[in-house]
């Protein structure tokens, strides 16, 4: 008895151990993160099935989650020690081969990254008549997947970008977003020469060097609140190992390039540069304007005839270069320019006539020969460090310095100079010959610091500050000529020296929360800006200078909601500012036309806009579908104002500056109101294999007012932006786009809409494909366009046709150097993006 009492204990001894060793197992849980990428691009690939399963147990033991929209996915596991296979579950694409080994203790794993690519096998036993979604959408920004697109080899990127949604490019290679030209464009996250001359870059760069092409249109709290449209973020190639150079050249009837691009990445350092010459051969354009208004001795009617042909060139040179220090810490340095020189030579008849139209009260011959020369230059160095222990806290520091100085040289010469009724015409409206010699300058020193740390997997926090220190200058000389001598006195009442400074202090904080099926993302910017204002010679004097100081709180908010596996519903609410340049402050009063007289306004403020958006996001290999709804509400907006000046004349700034009746007088008040509503569609379809259509198309209805002087213009306006891709038997490609405006709308007129259509016909010879021809047309069937743009306002009405050519044809070839391969080259998560400054018009 006393044996089996022993035997008996022995017994349940055990079985406590035992059931305590698989409580023990039962309670050791192991947690794996990592995220999904694709492995040619590296961008995520989200909602995809990530399968676990262990080497040795019976079926594996699998266990399924699903990654999020951002690719990462987390797996808790119960520890089994030994090896563990990670697969995806994902048609026609398959996971690179990865296995992790748990042991005991372990209680958290990150992979890192987990490479797909697609299914070799399965590609060659079906034919596939679709490819990867080029959009993806998510809480914070909307992405084109560029690299992925097989048109970036031959196209440009201004080509390009009319493909990516909520981004039109009209035929004159204007780009707006969101139904604005408002907005910041940015390269790899930094204000660089794209920035300031977006038009000129873009229509440059081969789109092959481009990864992804991001529109944030109601950027977060980290970002400037500058750019009332939103910001553009054009994402460059840099996940590659080896060397590689393009040489590219291009000819054609209205202009030719030539443009080298290379790229290398040794080990830790990695580098990448582009350079491009353009030289532009535009045909002559013609200018008509009749302006029916008051003036002196019953002359009513202003008629005006001018041609000008511009020539000019543009140089355009970037580098970025990397170097990782250790698994923690890197620089990154980048530096971009672009130069541009235009000449242009113009002639215009201008004659005031009676109300019978029969007899001029006087008429003029007016010769221009404008010279204008630019350069504008960044430089951006970065550091960056990760967190030791989480690799997703990251503190960065950034400086970058800014420099734009141009020069204007403008000679104005009168002849046939005929008075009728009206007597000292050429002393009342000064049609003496002139000299002015014009030099603006924008230097910027900016500081950022930028901290990112995740709390959890979910969560994300993001605070920062940065400094700007902007000083401008412009320098206005004017020489006048009388008679035949050949002297140039200097005319100090119509010259002038302005200076600008500004001094901005922003901080920022910005949280994130990824869910499987509902992201959200609150932030919140302050931005204080101190304005100093001096005039250091000309008419206004000392006298007129002066300071102010202004503040601005700049909530936003958004939501992504997952609506089923490949659909998206985003909801946003944002704030957006946009400061004066020196282009609306400089006060010179411009009266080389005595017509048409433009003066800036150094009392300017910045312009708020308040916007809320919807955008429903479908994207499969198919097809890809978004439907954005925009308003957008614009107060105190910067608006050109226009008005006739009557009988008698009109003095300025005290009496030192005169106008004469009939002449139109321009300048930029903060005036506007703006209410715009509108609907954009983007969609892609996948035909065939090889042939596949894009529409981006939107309407939109705008109501502008000025209620200060009863000033009102409303009405509809809308795109539609057709491309068609098509791979041609024989390896040939064809490239297509057909596009029509309507008319656009301003708040004292409207100019004519334009429809526009070019094509590309391509071929890739020798191995690799690396010899590329290309043969473009532009607007084949239209040799000549003729653009009107009216304008009302009190006392006055206004027609100005301008006819113009767009039409070219040219032949560009390309030749690659070397090879890369898929590599993990580090970029600085954060950066300086600059650009809260309302940029001037351009012609359209």
């Amino acid at each position: 008895m006393k044996s089996i009492c022993v035997i008996l204990i022995i017994l349940a001894t055990m079985c406590s151990l035992s059931m305590a060793a698989q409580t023990s197992v039962k309670t050791s849980m192991c947690k794996v993160v990592g995220v999904l990428a694709d492995k040619e691009t590296d961008e995520p690939e989200p909602m995809v099935t990530v399968c676990v399963s262990h080497k040795g147990l019976p079926g594996g033991g699998t266990k399924k989650v699903l990654a999020d929209n951002a690719g990462r996915f987390e797996v808790v596991l119960p520890i089994l020690p030994g090896a563990y296979d990670i697969t995806v579950a994902m048609i026609g694409r398959v996971a690179v081969p990865r296995q992790i080994t748990l042991a005991e203790g372990d209680t958290l794993k990150d992979i890192g990254r987990l490479y797909v690519t697609d299914d070799v096998k399965m590609l060659k036993e079906v034919t596939v008549e679709a490819q990867k979604p080029l959009v993806k959408m998510d809480v914070d920004k909307l992405t084109y997947d560029v690299a992925a697109d097989p048109d970036a080899k031959t196209l440009r990127l201004s080509e390009m970008m009319g493909k990516v949604p909520l981004i039109s490019v009209d035929g004159d290679g204007n780009i707006e977003m969101n139904g604005t030209e408002k907005f910041l464009i940015l390269q790899n996250g930094r204000k660089t020469a794209i920035t300031r001359n977006p038009k000129e870059v873009l229509r440059s760069l081969p789109a092959e060097m481009v990864k992804s092409i991001e529109v944030i249109t109601s950027p977060g709290a980290k970002y400037d609140a500058e750019g009332i449209g939103g910001v553009i973020n054009i994402v460059m190639r840099s996940q590659y190992e080896g060397h590689l150079t393009t040489l590219g050249a291009d000819a054609g009837t209205t202009a030719y390039s030539g443009s080298v691009m290379t790229m290398s990445k040794i080990g830790k350092f990695a580098f990448d540069g582009n350079f491009t010459y353009n030289r532009l051969l535009l045909p002559e354009e013609n200018t008509n304007l009749l302006r029916d208004a008051y003036g002196a001795a019953g002359a009513t009617q202003l008629r005006s005839e001018g041609s000008s042909k511009p020539q000019g060139n543009t140089e355009f040179a970037m580098v970025n270069a990397s170097y990782e220090i250790d698994s923690l810490q890197m620089i990154t340095f980048s530096l971009s320019g672009m130069g541009s020189q235009e000449h242009t030579m113009s002639d215009e008849r201008t004659g005031m006539w009676n109300q019978g139209g029969s007899l001029a009260a006087y008429s003029y011959l007016r010769h221009g020969n404008l010279k204008n020369s630019s350069l504008n230059g960044t430089i951006n160095l970065d550091y960056q460090r990760v967190g030791r222990r989480n690799p997703r806290r990251t503190t960065t520091l950034s400086y970058q310095l800014s420099s734009a100085p141009s020069r204007n040289k403008d000679i104005t010469q009168y002849s046939d100079i005929v008075t009728g009724g009206m007597a000292g015409v050429a002393d009342q409206l000064q049609l003496y010959d002139s000299r002015s010699d014009r030099r603006d300058k924008t230097n910027e020193h900016t500081f950022q610091y930028d901290f990112s740390t995740p709390l959890g997997q979910q969560h994300t926090l993001e605070v920062g500050a940065k400094y700007i220190l902007r000083n401008n200058e412009s320098q206005n000389d004017l020489y006048n000529s009388q008679g035949q001598s050949a002297e140039w006195t200097h005319n100090d009442l119509r010259s002038n020296h302005y200076k600008n400074r500004n001094n901005i202090l922003g901080g920022y904080l910005s949280y994130t929360y990824r869910g499987k099926m509902v992201s959200v993302m609150p932030g919140l910017r302050y931005e204080y800006t101190y304005q100093d204002i001096k005039y250091l010679s000309g008419p206004i004097g000392a006298d007129g200078n002066y300071s102010s100081h202004y503040a601005n709180v700049v909530p936003s908010l958004k939501v992504n909601l997952k609506l089923a596996k490949s659909q998206s519903l985003r909801l946003e609410y944002g704030k957006r500012l946009s400061r004066p340049s020196i282009y609306y402050l400089n006060p010179y009063f411009n009266n080389l036309n005595p017509q048409n007289i433009v003066q800036g306004n150094s009392s300017l403020e910045a312009e708020n806009s308040y916007n809320l958006g919807a955008t429903y996001g479908w994207f499969t290999r198919k097809t890809n579908l978004t439907v954005s709804l925009n308003y957008r509400h614009l107060s105190n907006g910067i608006e050109s104002y226009s008005r006739i000046i009557g009988d008698g004349g009109e003095y300025f700034d005290d009496g030192k500056h005169y106008a004469a009746p009939g002449a139109i007088y321009t300048t930029y008040l903060n005036v506007g109101r703006v209410e715009r509503t509108a609907v954009d569609i983007y969609y892609k379809w996948n035909l065939t294999s090889k042939l596949w259509v894009t529409l981006n198309t939107g309407v939109a209805y705008v109501d502008l007012r000025d209620p200060s002087r009863q000033l009102q213009n409303h009405g509809w306006s809308a795109n539609a932006d057709l491309r068609l891709s098509w791979r041609l038997p024989a390896d040939f490609s064809l490239y297509a786009i057909l596009r029509g405006d309507t008319k656009n709308i301003t708040l004292q007129g409207s100019t004519d809409g334009l429809v526009y259509n070019y094509f590309t016909l391509s071929r890739s010879f020798l191995r690799s494909k690396r010899l590329t021809v290309s043969l473009r047309v532009a607007d084949p069937f239209h040799k000549w366009l003729t653009r009107t743009t009216y304008t009302q306002g009190t006392g006055y009405h206004s027609q100005v046709d301008r006819t113009y050519s767009r039409q070219g044809f040219s032949i560009g070839i390309s030749y690659r150097l070397g090879d890369m391969k898929h590599s993990k080259t580090k970029r600085s998560m954060h950066s300086i993006y600059n650009g809260d400054l309302k940029a001037a018009p351009t012609a359209k």
